[in-house]
């Protein structure tokens, strides 16, 4: 006598569920990998403005040595909306005839805080989202240049039960303030 075996054909709906599940779950982790690596693609971009900011400063005062050693570059803080306490009259400096020392590094200031509170003309948004930026005499021709802006993070929190089993990770966005300090000697 000849048994006949039942051969099995095609995929049973379980089976197909179960892939669908994986290949769905796969899918969410890539999304979420996506996720992250953009917010860190915008961190990485708000860090070089952040030194581009800073190496305009740090180059602006190169160029005008005899008011490093007066002291008009010593304590300058840009924050806020405005640079109203920065403006002066650049057309002075525009002019054929040039201009002193003095009006240049007024001018040098003003249009170093307009671009540090400024908006970027190719996208109308800021450079750095709610910039300050700091510069300050540690003696010696030793300046330090901190620029400081708002930024988002994860933050994970962990919590206990009071049952004694392991605690709930739970991650939340929570803003922050990121920052880029230089320090430097110009002589």
């Amino acid at each position: 006598m000849h048994l006949k075996r039942a051969r099995q054909q095609g995929f049973t709906l379980l089976e197909v569920m179960i892939a669908t599940a994986i290949l769905a779950t796969g899918m969410l982790g890539i999304a979420g990998l996506q996720l992250v690596s953009l917010e860190n693609t915008n961190s990485a971009y708000l860090r070089s403005q952040a030194v581009h900011i800073t190496q305009d400063i740090v180059e602006r005062m190169r160029s005008n040595p005899t008011q490093i050693e007066l002291g008009k570059f010593n304590d300058i803080n840009v924050g806020g909306e405005s640079s109203a306490s920065y403006s002066s009259n650049t057309a002075l400096c525009q002019a054929a005839a040039g201009c002193d020392s003095a009006t240049l590094a007024d001018v040098d200031i003003a249009q170093w805080a307009a671009t540090v509170i400024g908006i970027n003309k190719d996208n109308s948004r800021r450079k750095l989202p709610q910039a300050t930026a700091i510069v300050s005499n540690k003696g010696n021709q030793l300046f330090e240049i901190t620029v400081r802006w708002d930024s988002k993070a994860w933050h994970h929190n962990t919590s206990s039960s009071t049952s004694g089993a392991s605690g709930k990770t739970t991650y939340q966005r929570i803003n922050k303030k990121a920052g880029y300090s230089f320090r430097t000697v110009i002589n």
